[in-house]
């Protein structure tokens, strides 16, 4: 295999919800909704390479193998249930030339939270997360879905960054 064949050349982030009579379909229709529900998902941690960029969401090879950050909510009846996603730039810093992006790093939460919650976590955990490496760090966006969960039904959200190669 060669060296840089899994190096991500772009990424998307894409959210959804599903609600159902039983908690697996309610994963499934939040991934349905979410517009990834047809490839088989790779869950990996937090890094972003320096020259991806993001891009619309596409449409995917169905029964592809498909690398993301994924959050991911479950609950029932009346539980607020939410899943966020956030990525921000790192930045190297030189005192004989302005600063440049080192690589981009990528974070979720989730949980029975409101959006505004997940959002300011999320956050939070980007600003450890670039203090923890000694870098400076540029948000560039955060993205969560929130709800309550009908009567009678089981719900599930997710959100996920979504490499393409």
């Amino acid at each position: 295999m060669e060296r840089d064949k899994l190096i991500p050349k772009a990424f998307f982030i894409t959210s959804g919800v599903g609600m159902a009579n039983d908690p697996d379909t309610a994963f499934d229709l939040a991934l349905m909704d979410a517009g990834i529900s047809e490839c088989n998902l790779v869950e990996v941690s937090s890094i972003l390479p320096v020259t991806a960029v993001e891009i619309d969401q596409q449409e995917l090879t169905p029964g592809g193998i498909t690398f993301c950050v994924m959050s991911r909510a479950d609950g029932k009846s009346g539980e607020v249930i939410g899943a966020g996603v956030g990525y921000g730039w790192l930045f190297h810093h030189s005192k004989d030339s302005p600063p440049k992006i080192a690589f981009g790093i990528v974070c979720e939460h989730h949980g029975h939270y409101p959006g505004d919650y997940l959002r300011t976590k999320i956050r939070e955990k980007l600003y450890m997360m670039a203090d923890s490496r000694n870098r400076e760090i540029e948000v560039n966006k955060v993205e969560v879905k929130s709800v309550e969960v009908a009567e009678d039904k089981f719900g599930s959200v997710v959100a996920a960054l979504v490499f393409v190669f």
